[in-house]
């Protein structure tokens, strides 16, 4: 008997609401990843665009630091070529108003650094870079105010010290900039992976540096500024300060020194210890706060002279109180190292 063939079930077929949702569910992925991806493009662009003006304004720093350190280099080489070699007939008028010049000069550096928007890297470098500027400016600012007095030679012990003071200041500025500011800039230019433009030596100060910070040597060069060593006569000249009394106590300067409330003087015996003659030599103190100033007409080689210089003024009894004394280099002096002393001296009751 033959059967007859069963009709074939029609197969089932995926559809409707649950192949829907398999669709929407693909496409939602599919658009998550499209969005992850372009995200991470704009995460990845901005990113690149922050860098690069990151980079941009760490040279942008770098140059603008190098341009002013370059000008205030020059500055210095300006300044020191007005100390060391003034014009013909010039005076110390003169001279201060050059100086003057390279004040305001120092001052609109520092203007134009504090003016830098620094990047927040360059924090420790913009500190170092404006305090030299400023030490520049203030130290230049004490020089002006005090050279017309300075190369006078009469009351000029104080002034002296001033300038001695504000010429250890310059050289601290260049210490400042060559080991700090300097190695800061270029410490954080390296980090950051970028090539900046070289730095200038920045010094300020000549490479005869410690010839200024010695306050004989430093009167030899004031001297220059009215013509002073022009009438220098042949063989050796050289002054020296043999010592320094006070009331009948011989000072010594690596003590404390004990002298007598009620004296009225300080005596200063100075040597001719060159082979000429020497007229018009002068003698600063400065006691304290005090100004002292004292002279001997002439000196003949080999002899010794004392100066008595009254005290006007004396310290409060019982304090420490620090007087240096200055014998001015004669013209043509070399030896400059025996001119000079600094005691500390305490008036007793």
């Amino acid at each position: 008997m033959v059967v007859a063939d069963e009709p074939e079930r029609p197969r089932r077929r995926v559809g409707g609401p649950q192949r829907r949702r398999q669709q929407y569910l693909v496409r939602r992925l599919i658009g998550v990843g499209v969005g992850l991806a372009f995200l991470i493009l704009i995460v990845i662009g901005i990113r690149g665009c922050l860098e690069a003006r990151s980079d941009r304004a760490l040279r942008n720093y770098d140059s603008d630091i190098a341009t002013i350190m370059q000008q205030s280099e020059q500055s210095g080489k300006d300044f020191f070529q007005v100390l060391s070699s003034p014009s013909s007939g010039s005076s110390s008028i003169d001279v201060r108003n050059q100086v003057l010049a390279q004040r305001d000069a120092s001052s609109t550096l520092l203007d134009r650094a504090q003016g830098i928007g620094a990047p927040g890297q360059m924090h420790d470098a913009q500190a170092a870079v404006e305090q030299t500027l400023t030490l520049r400016r203030n130290a230049l600012s004490a020089i002006a105010s005090n050279v017309t007095q300075a190369a006078a030679r009469t009351q000029t012990a104080s002034a002296i010290t001033t300038i001695e003071n504000a010429m250890g200041a310059l050289y601290a500025s260049d210490i400042l900039w060559t080991q700090i500011g300097s190695p800061e800039i270029k410490r954080v230019l390296k980090d950051e992976g970028v090539d900046g433009q070289p730095l200038p030596p920045g010094k300020f100060m000549p490479a005869n540096a410690t010839d200024y910070l010695n306050q004989a040597t430093l009167v030899t060069k004031l001297d220059a500024i009215t013509g002073q060593t022009t009438t220098t006569t042949g063989g050796v000249h050289g002054l020296q300060l043999e010592s320094t009394t006070i009331g009948g106590t011989t000072l010594q300067p690596d003590t404390t020194n004990n002298v007598a409330s009620d004296a009225q003087e300080i005596d200063i015996s100075v040597t001719n210890s060159g082979d000429s003659d020497e007229s018009g030599i002068t003698v600063d103190a400065t006691l304290g706060g005090s100004s002292l100033h004292g002279t001997l007409q002439s000196l003949s080689a080999g002899e010794t002279g004392t100066v008595k210089i009254p005290l006007t003024s004396k310290p409060a009894v019982g304090s420490d109180t620090s007087l240096q004394v200055v014998v001015s280099p004669v013209p043509g002096e070399q030896l400059t190292d025996n001119n000079t002393s600094t005691y500390t001296v305490v008036f007793g009751s």
